[in-house]
């Protein structure tokens, strides 16, 4: 939502790509220098695998979601944004020997089924199809799934805010000389605009990201993606409560599949002791 807040402020997915990285990565950098620097040494043998997670999962990501948001819905994006657990879960089972079995195969059906009934997807007319956005729509997809890839395997080496810091850091490297490159930045906007930024960079990256890679610590790859497709539903229940909403009976339904997914995914895995 905060996306499309940006965007009638005549900010770009580009432009509110590299904010949202710049202004999260700044804000995580002065936190650490002030309060504990030990957390900013890695070995430089590392670095390589934090400039491809800040590119894949961060400036790739941002941009392509960006770009589905401002091409289609939110609902058509957030909806192709969850086709990232099947990526995941074959990714994990290709790379970390995580197992394929036939609950998570069902957990990831009922979990994409589900946010598709959230956000509406029944709804052509909401969706707002085309081709273009779709792709970009299913590259986020792509992009998040290797998200939660590379980030257990830095998080086998490094807390996650050590990961985090660094992953911002190259993605804002990437974004920004793309952003200089094709001349979006500096642009001026009404507040509205900024403050849509900031929101994106706090709570969209900041607080979100720090939270997914904490618990990415903890369990598998593949449940780990399943949680967060939780976070339609708890838009669509905080759109209900807080805006008035209405949530057709539909949505309830595919609320509820995505809840069961995720509580099948984790039946099945259990977490694990320690990272």
């Amino acid at each position: 939502m905060a996306g499309r807040f940006a965007f009638r402020a005549g900010v770009v997915p580009l432009e509110a790509a590299f904010y949202r990285a710049a202004i999260s990565f700044a804000s995580l950098l002065l936190f650490l220098i002030a309060t504990d620097r030990r957390a900013l040494r890695i070995r430089p043998g590392d670095l390589g695998l934090f400039a491809a997670f800040g590119f894949v999962g961060v400036a790739a990501f941002f941009v392509v979601y960006m770009t589905a948001i401002s091409m289609t819905t939110v609902a058509t994006a957030a909806i192709l944004l969850y086709t990232a657990p099947a990526f995941v879960i074959v990714l994990s089972a290709l790379l970390f020997g995580e197992t394929l079995t036939a609950p998570k195969t069902i957990a990831v059906a009922c979990a994409f089924i589900g946010c598709g009934l959230v956000g509406r997807g029944y709804d052509l007319a909401s969706l707002r199809l085309n081709l273009p956005g779709v792709l970009a729509g299913l590259a986020s997809g792509l992009a998040y799934a290797l998200y939660t890839i590379f980030g257990k395997a830095a998080l086998r080496r490094y807390t996650p805010v050590t990961t985090l810091t660094y992953t911002l850091g190259f993605g804002t490297i990437f974004l920004g000389t793309a952003a200089l490159a094709t001349g979006v930045i500096p642009r001026a906007h009404p507040s509205s605009g900024w403050v849509a930024l900031v929101y994106l960079a706090f709570v969209t990256t900041l607080l979100a990201q720090a939270l997914y890679l904490a618990g990415l610590r903890y369990i598998d790859a593949g449940p780990a993606s399943l949680l967060a497709t939780v976070e339609p539903v708890a838009a669509a229940v905080l759109g209900y409560i807080v805006l008035a909403e209405r949530l057709e009976g539909l949505q309830i339904a595919g609320g509820v599949l995505v809840v069961g997914a995720v509580m099948l995914a984790r039946a099945r895995t259990g977490p694990k002791n320690g990272s």
